[in-house]
């Protein structure tokens, strides 16, 4: 049996949030960004995104890092303000593959919920994610979200895709779900 904590993230995180993210784009998007960027450009791109990110003042983001027997595995990010009019904005959410299938995806959910439920109660929580990604559209849905929206949007590695927001409307229900599963 593996010991699976979650920590709260610190700013001393920004190069491992920026390698989380990185080698999780790169497996779950591949063949949806381009390869060169995945390949080359990629590391830096996050590097920079998560050194700005975690120079920002404390509570703009709330960062949970999800480690397995001392080793980080993943993590999810809540981004309360960028579109306070959606709700809570459930910015990312990761597991390394070889770390899938141990209900980090689950406790890291269930932690995004609880600090909605608890720093935003009677608010709704969102993501974003990209239509072609259909392991997580399924897994999002068996958790109950709802696809509300669908757009094309800008990303790295200068292409644009088709995009789904997910809606969690009920985040005490979600909470409950992800804790009966559990």
């Amino acid at each position: 049996m593996s010991d699976i904590t979650l920590r709260p993230a610190l700013a001393i995180d920004h190069a491992l949030l920026a390698s989380l993210h990185a080698r999780s784009w790169q497996h779950a998007y591949a063949g949806l960004l381009p390869a060169g960027f995945l390949r080359d450009e990629l590391d830096g791109f996050m590097a920079a995104k998560w050194a700005a990110r975690l120079a920002e003042p404390a509570g703009t983001y709330c960062i949970a890092i999800a480690e397995v027997d001392g080793v980080a595995a993943g993590f999810v990010c809540l981004w309360p303000q960028a579109e306070p009019d959606k709700g809570v904005y459930l910015d990312n959410l990761h597991v390394l593959p070889a770390f899938q299938g141990l209900g980090l995806g689950r406790r890291l959910m269930a932690w995004a919920a609880a600090e909605t439920q608890q720093g935003w109660p009677q608010l709704p929580m969102f993501l974003y994610v990209l239509a072609g990604n259909g392991g997580a559209r399924a897994v999002y849905q068996r958790m109950g979200g709802f696809e509300t929206i669908h757009q094309d949007v800008p990303m790295p590695g200068n292409v644009t895709l088709p995009v789904m927001q997910v809606t969690w409307q009920d985040v005490p229900g979600l909470l409950a779900l992800l804790q009966r599963q559990g």
